[in-house]
């Protein structure tokens, strides 16, 4: 019996030595095909601490509690409890923390992740800290092969004093930039902005325009579709339908630069400043504008057009220069000049080769100066104004503006009026001085003052032709018709002689100085710059 039981006890004692080995074996096998595996799919998730574990085979993996703490790579990956699966994923639960290297920490509730692809899913209460910033999220997926962090459920990044929500948004962890999509809004103590996708960058500071966007802040509102704009520094260059709205004046054109610090505005390509109180458009192709000094400056087939009653005067130059006076260093300034300035004034200068087309009046002049205050403007050097079949010349001409629409105008030093009756025949009028009046722009009377002198035609009840009048006299008032020169009223001895129209040369009574520059005279407001 002993014997027979000694013998039973070898036999069980080999068979469980085979079990054994055979387990041994086949746990070698399990081992060595999951490490082929793993070298396969990706580096095995390692195992650092866990104060209790236990196998569950039922679902191939390891139950983890308390203080549970996983490497992968240069990933840590922390949580009270957690499953890790053979097939090398796991999923993490309560206070799971997430660290990469050290700039990167993520938090959450539950986190799920794959060691083989580096994806990683974590979710409730998902705080995402970056040296630069914070990101808050309900739930925020993670690839660790591009180093990307993305949520698609809304979210709100902190940084400093910026405060930015979506409704999506990716975060590329090794360049820091951060792309948003949908609802976008950034709130900063100066400015709010509004957008439907943009990019930024925490360590630059700068925001990139991808979509349509609206800066608003107390000075002004910027709208662009693309563009950046630098937090730090408050300087922007925005694209695509861009443009700056201050107060009563919108910029608008291709591209704006624009330094908030400084209040520096630049323009480029099919600029337009909107003025729409006093119903101004200047136009052109380069514009800078400081919102700090109230100056404007447009050059590059520059154009300003204002809306005077049913029509509009359009005015070219090479350069469009004005100002905006309120209670700033431009208004100082001007009041130690010589020249007095009220406040709430619109001061503009155009200088070099000026233009001005309107219907009924067009004109030329080297430079020209207006202020909105008395609505007063003044063309030097060489002015020439035409009025229907008038020609106004003289060293310098004012024309004054009121209630929309041209009143009156002044020509001072050797001014002269040309009519034109035909091809060679043309009324004129002379003096020193010469005041005109307009009633619903057509030129109804002027006063001629100092060395009038005056040579027109003379006609009968048919209108025919019958004799030419040339009078001087010290002083003159001058009527017109719709067909010309009405009546005139000489004051302070006239001298006057009539000669009959026949056997009359035209070229032999013109005034000394007369020259008629039709050829000069602006058509339309394309050939302002030689279009047809």
């Amino acid at each position: 019996m002993a014997a027979a039981g000694t013998k039973n006890f070898y036999t069980l004692l080999k068979i469980e030595r085979l079990q054994y080995w055979s387990l041994f074996t086949f746990s070698l096998l399990i081992l060595f095909s999951s490490s082929i595996f793993a070298q396969k799919k990706g580096k095995m998730i390692e195992l650092v601490n866990a104060d209790r574990l236990k196998y569950v085979s039922s679902i191939q993996a390891k139950r983890l509690l308390g203080n549970v703490v996983f490497k992968h790579e240069t990933t840590t990956l922390s949580s009270d409890s957690a499953y890790l699966y053979d097939n090398n994923t796991m999923e993490a639960y309560g206070r799971v923390v997430i660290r990469k290297g050290d700039s990167l920490t993520i938090t959450g509730n539950f986190l799920r992740y794959d060691g083989n692809t580096k994806l990683g899913f974590i979710e409730g209460n998902v705080v995402c800290i970056d040296k630069e910033m914070t990101l808050t999220t309900n739930a925020l997926n993670y690839d660790g092969n591009l180093n990307i962090a993305s949520y698609f459920s809304g979210g709100t990044i902190i940084s400093k004093s910026n405060t930015l929500t979506s409704r999506s948004g990716y975060y590329y962890t090794q360049s820091r930039d951060i792309w948003f999509k949908h609802d976008v809004k950034l709130t900063n103590p100066d400015y709010k902005l509004n957008s439907d996708t943009l990019r930024y960058n925490p360590i630059l500071k700068t925001v990139y325009f991808l979509g349509p966007t609206v800066v608003k802040s107390k000075e002004n509102t910027l709208y662009c579709e693309r563009g950046w704009y630098n937090t730090d520094k408050q300087n922007s260059f925005i694209s695509k339908n861009a443009s700056i709205v201050t107060g009563k004046n919108s910029l608008f054109g291709d591209s704006i630069y624009y330094d908030k610090k400084t209040g520096i505005g630049i323009a480029m390509s099919n600029v337009r400043i909107v003025d729409t109180t006093q119903k101004i458009i200047v136009y052109g192709n380069r514009a800078k504008h400081n919102e700090k000094t109230g100056i404007s400056i447009v050059t590059n087939q520059a154009v300003f057009s204002q809306r005077l009653d049913k029509d509009t005067l359009y005015m070219t130059a090479d350069t469009l220069y004005s100002i905006d006076i309120q209670d700033t260093a431009a208004y100082r300034k001007l009041k130690t000049d010589s020249t007095i300035v009220p406040k709430d004034t619109t001061i503009m200068k155009a200088f070099y080769n000026v233009q001005i087309f309107k219907k009924d009046l067009q004109g030329v002049c080297d430079s020209l100066y207006y202020a909105s205050s008395d609505s007063c403007m003044t063309l030097y050097k060489s002015p020439i104004m035409w009025s229907k079949t008038s020609q106004l010349t003289s060293k310098e001409m004012r024309i004054n503006i009121s209630k929309n629409t041209i009143k009156s105008f002044l020509l001072t030093g050797n001014a002269f009026v040309i009519e034109k009756v035909d091809s060679l025949k043309y009324n004129q009028i002379k003096g020193r001085e010469i005041l005109g009046t307009f009633e619903k722009d057509t030129l109804r009377k002027i006063n001629v003052t100092g060395n009038s002198q005056v040579v027109y035609y003379l006609k009968d009840d048919k209108g025919k032709l019958i004799g030419l009048n040339k009078t001087d006299c010290t002083d003159m008032i001058v009527r017109f018709k719709k067909s010309g020169i009405g009546k005139i009223t000489f004051i302070k001895k006239p001298k006057a002689i009539i000669i009959p129209i026949k056997g009359l040369d035209p070229t032999a009574h013109m005034l000394k100085g007369f020259v008629w520059l039709e050829e000069k005279r602006p058509k339309s407001v394309k050939s302002f710059f030689n279009q047809p």
